[in-house]
């Protein structure tokens, strides 16, 4: 491989980060929004439900007892909402991040064949971290000695 295909196979590696991440994000905004989904039929079911209880009501006093019921149902249903919700961001969270981990990986494997490629061919692969250094490292500008006192104020002038 030439010195010219490096180029091109950094620009491969880092567009097919970039399009895994953007994968990994839609996956997870879809299954956040199938459980938005899921509360929201639940909602429409515990009040329909709760009106037809209001409904099936045939004296006062009946009708007088369904608040008090109602909400202690909401309440034992509220209870195992929130912990079907923390379960919920839980799992997307482990599903995110191990995706986010194999999409890195990967992208750390084309980046190593791709500097590989060009340099010796017993090259090791490199951390991921000296991968992140030796690039910054290459972007950074070069620090400056600052000017002497006199020539500061002569070039303020």
């Amino acid at each position: 491989m030439s010195i010219q295909a490096t180029p091109l196979n950094l620009f491969k590696a880092n567009a097919e980060l970039q399009l895994r991440i953007a994968q990994l994000m839609r996956e997870n905004g879809h299954r956040w929004l199938a459980a938005v989904q899921q509360a929201s039929a639940e909602g429409v079911s515990e009040t329909g439900a709760a009106l037809e209880g209001l409904l099936r009501a045939e004296d006062w006093q009946s009708l007088a007892s369904l608040p008090a019921e109602a909400f202690w149902r909401r309440f034992e249903n509220r209870m195992s909402d929130a912990k079907s919700v923390s379960d919920i961001a839980i799992k997307n969270q482990e599903v995110f991040a191990s995706g986010l981990q194999q999409a890195l990986d990967a992208w750390q494997k084309a980046v190593a064949d791709a500097l590989r490629a060009d340099a010796a061919p017993n090259l090791p692969a490199l951390p991921l971290q000296d991968i992140f250094k030796q690039w910054l490292a290459a972007w950074t500008p070069a620090t400056q000695e600052p000017a002497p006192a006199g020539a500061r104020k002569a070039a303020e002038k």
